[in-house]
């Protein structure tokens, strides 16, 4: 059984900008992926939750989660401690670390 989107993604309603987007660049890599890889004779269609239904999770979660990116953005860049000129370079050391 799987844990609807909502209650997972309530976990992040407190997490830093950089775990936010993490977690958003995954949800947007298993999203291209099924789109991309779309093959009903694959053998994983015959596991239970299929992968139509994560590729309909993962839309729904992406959904719920781009709010809380902004909000995460404006608390830390707009609001908080770091300046939005610090972003590019923080950025930078972000996807470098992928």
């Amino acid at each position: 059984m799987m844990i609807d989107p909502f209650s997972y993604v309530d976990q992040y309603k407190d997490a830093s900008y950089q775990e936010i987007l993490k977690f958003k660049n995954e949800l947007i890599s298993d999203i291209t992926k099924f789109e991309h890889d779309f093959n009903r004779k694959d053998p994983n269609w015959r596991v239970c939750p299929s992968p139509d239904v994560y590729y309909q999770w993962n839309l729904e979660a992406l959904g719920l989660i781009a709010p809380m990116l902004s909000e995460a953005f404006n608390r830390e860049y707009e609001c908080g401690e770091k300046n939005t000129f610090d972003y590019g370079k923080d950025m930078k050391e972000f996807y470098k670390g992928k």
